[in-house]
């Protein structure tokens, strides 16, 4: 949240936002991981689940890689709308 913020006061255009928001979200997630799995608090199964998903993960990180800069600001959020759409319409039906 903070350096969205902290772009958006800037003014920064998307490509420069993407390149702060990236880095820091990354960083996050891998010190997040590091110190669950230290502490003993991820398990085998969701380790296992993580495996799983990686190629989900990339295959996302791929289309997105491709698709940045050719659609415009509407656009992107449409796009990121729909697919929270289905995500929560595909919850609904899970019962999630």
């Amino acid at each position: 949240m903070f350096p969205r913020l902290w772009c958006n006061l800037r003014g920064w255009p998307p490509a420069e936002q993407r390149a702060v928001f990236q880095p820091v979200g990354v960083a996050t997630f891998v010190m997040i991981a590091l110190w669950l799995g230290g502490t003993g608090m991820i398990g085998s199964a969701t380790a296992m689940l993580f495996l799983l998903g990686l190629p989900a993960l990339a295959l996302g990180t791929w289309a997105g890689l491709k698709s940045f800069g050719r659609l415009n600001e509407a656009g992107f959020r449409r796009v990121v709308l729909g697919l929270l759409l289905l995500s929560g319409v595909s919850l609904l039906f899970r019962g999630g």
